[in-house]
């Protein structure tokens, strides 16, 4: 087998490659939500009685030379009333594939407790919410694609996919419920109908509904401490099926002082006939006055963990008033 022959198979099997990425990180920030409950649910966009900024970075696969890597900027806030309003913009390159996107969304929450029960520290209250957004993202590859891994002889088909370009709009809705420290709710996205660019668009399938289920209870403890467990559940209609169990135990302190919290993620992939561990994942917070900080790094426990150390995670958020607990 010569030489040319062997850099086309090369180009081939990793082209099919980043664009399976591609497709499978079609919403890379929604893994990223116990930074940033928001980003997987648009109900929550001024659930919280304040207004924050956050912004997240991950870093996937390290150890691997052009591996995936997401970053991500959000703000959301509650005007007087029941109206939240947020909005999230986002980036990830994943080797020769690049996608950008941004989301806005429109909340109205609707106050379920009376009189002295309901306080201006709205997650501790009874609250049904519901939400619409819209959002547009723009998929693509390295423009430099061509020049990196095209053969000494022109190829028409590599000078075309350098070049390629497809945006595209959608939508999501979301329902958010809290009683004081429960908490649930359910979102979906993906509701018209799309395709992500490839060699043959008229052969590409129509992207799935995804679905996105949050479960979970706040229990105080002594000394100001919680515990909150809770599981997200992801699903899409074509048959795809993820579960996240999470863990968090927080110490709030008073607002001169550091409050911190710890968390334990244990990911599956919930395939029929294909269940496994995923990913285990310990997240560290801090929060101090009015300033968050977060890592996270990610263990993966599949068999892509011989071929890389993992991933890191990194939060920064600055909320416009002071808050005793983590702002989901």
């Amino acid at each position: 087998m010569n030489a040319r022959l062997l850099k086309s198979i090369f180009v081939c099997i990793f082209l099919a490659f980043s664009y399976a990425v591609l497709k499978a990180q079609e919403y890379p920030i929604y893994n990223q939500y116990y930074f940033n409950y928001f980003l997987v649910n648009p109900a929550i966009a001024g659930s919280n009685d304040c207004s924050y900024f956050m912004g997240t970075h991950k870093q996937q696969w390290l150890g691997i030379e052009d591996a995936p890597y997401t970053t991500s900027f959000s703000y959301q806030t509650r005007f007087s009333g029941n109206i939240g309003v947020g909005t999230y913009f986002f980036n990830d390159n994943n080797g020769y594939s690049k996608q950008q996107g941004a989301q806005i969304s429109a909340a109205y929450h609707i106050p379920m407790a009376s009189g002295a029960r309901y306080t201006k520290a709205v997650r501790k209250d009874r609250q049904l919410s519901f939400a619409v957004s819209a959002k547009f993202f723009n998929y693509g590859f390295d423009s430099d694609l061509y020049q990196r891994i095209a053969t000494a002889r022109y190829d028409q088909a590599l000078q075309d996919l350098s070049t390629m370009q497809s945006q595209a709009f959608n939508a999501n809705v979301g329902v958010y419920y809290t009683s004081y420290g429960f908490f649930t709710g359910m979102s979906f996205t993906n509701l018209a109908r799309m395709k992500m660019p490839s060699f043959d668009e008229a052969l590409e399938p129509l992207l799935p509904l995804s679905g996105f289920f949050l479960l979970g209870n706040e229990f105080d403890m002594k000394n100001d401490e919680t515990l909150e467990p809770s599981l997200m559940y992801k699903f899409t209609t074509n048959g795809t099926m993820a579960l996240d169990v999470n863990a968090r135990y927080s110490r709030n302190m008073p607002r001169e002082q550091f409050s911190y919290w710890l968390q334990l993620t244990a990911r599956m992939s919930m395939d029929p006939g294909n269940f496994q561990a995923l990913t285990a994942l310990p997240v560290l917070g801090f929060q101090f006055n009015k300033f968050h900080m977060a890592f996270a790094y990610g263990i993966d426990l599949n068999r892509i963990v011989r071929y890389n150390y993992g991933s890191l995670e990194l939060m920064l958020g600055y909320t416009m008033c002071y808050v005793e607990k983590f702002c989901r």
